[in-house]
C-alpha cells in the first residue's frame, strides 16, 4: 500500500504542466481584433488591430512561474531616415519627400520643418512630398503619425540644403515592442496588460 501511495504521488509531481502553446484570440473587446500564436519551436507572432492601425510583433517565449513572457525581436533603425539632400535653386522654399523602402511616396504623414524663422508644419501629398515655400535656413525636420501617436524627431538637416528625402522604416512603428512581457495563465486563456496595466486583455486559447 504505501509502495502504491508513493507511486500515485510520484505521478502528480512529475505530470508535466498545461501545454500553452497554440492559438490565442482577444475576447471581449470591441472594436479591437487581435491574435497571438504561441509556436511549439518557442517562437511567437501577434497582431493587433484597432481603427486604421496595425500592430504586430515576432520574437521568442517562454513559460515562466504561471505566466508566459514574451520577447518581441528587436527592429533595426529608426522610424525615419534622412537618404538624400541636396540644394535646388530654382524651386526656392523648402521640400520634404517621404518614400517607403521601395521608393514609393507615401502620402498623408504630417511633418514639421523648422527654419530660421520657427516651425512650419504641413503635410505629405498623393506625390509623397511637403512644401513649404516660405521656408528659409531649414535645421531640422520631424515627423507625426497620429494614428500611431508617434511624434518622430527632430532629424538635423543641412540648413544650405532645402530638397530632403527621407525613407519611413513601417516596422519600427507597427512592431509592438515586448519586452519581458508576463501574460498570467488564467485556466485556458491568457491575460494581457501591455495596452493597460489596470485592465487585462483576455486570450481565449483556440
Amino acid at each position: 500500500m504505501k509502495a502504491l501511495c508513493a507511486l500515485v504521488l510520484l505521478g502528480c509531481v512529475a505530470a508535466p504542466a498545461q501545454d500553452v502553446g497554440g492559438h490565442y484570440v482577444l475576447v471581449g473587446v470591441h472594436e479591437v481584433g487581435s491574435e497571438l500564436l504561441l509556436k511549439p519551436d518557442g517562437t511567437f507572432e501577434y497582431m493587433l488591430a484597432y481603427g486604421a492601425a496595425d500592430y504586430s510583433a515576432e520574437g521568442k517565449w517562454r513559460r515562466e512561474a504561471g505566466a508566459v513572457v514574451l520577447d518581441t525581436t528587436p527592429v533595426k533603425g529608426p522610424p525615419f531616415r534622412l537618404i538624400r539632400s541636396s540644394a535646388v535653386g530654382e524651386q526656392g522654399g523648402v521640400r520634404v519627400w517621404l518614400k517607403g523602402p521601395g521608393g514609393d511616396p507615401v502620402p498623408n504623414i504630417d511633418v514639421a520643418v523648422q527654419t530660421s524663422e520657427g516651425k512650419l508644419r504641413g503635410r505629405t501629398s498623393d506625390r509623397g512630398n511637403a512644401f513649404f515655400a516660405n521656408a528659409q535656413k531649414p535645421s531640422s525636420v520631424s515627423f507625426e503619425v497620429h494614428v500611431y501617436s508617434l511624434n518622430a524627431g527632430p532629424y538635423a538637416v543641412d540648413s544650405a540644403q532645402n530638397d530632403f528625402t527621407f525613407e519611413i522604416n513601417g516596422p519600427a512603428i507597427t512592431t509592438v515592442p515586448f519586452k519581458d512581457e508576463r501574460l498570467k495563465i488564467s485556466g485556458a486563456n491568457l491575460e494581457l496588460r501591455f495596452w493597460d496595466r489596470d485592465k487585462a486583455m483576455i486570450y481565449e486559447k483556440q
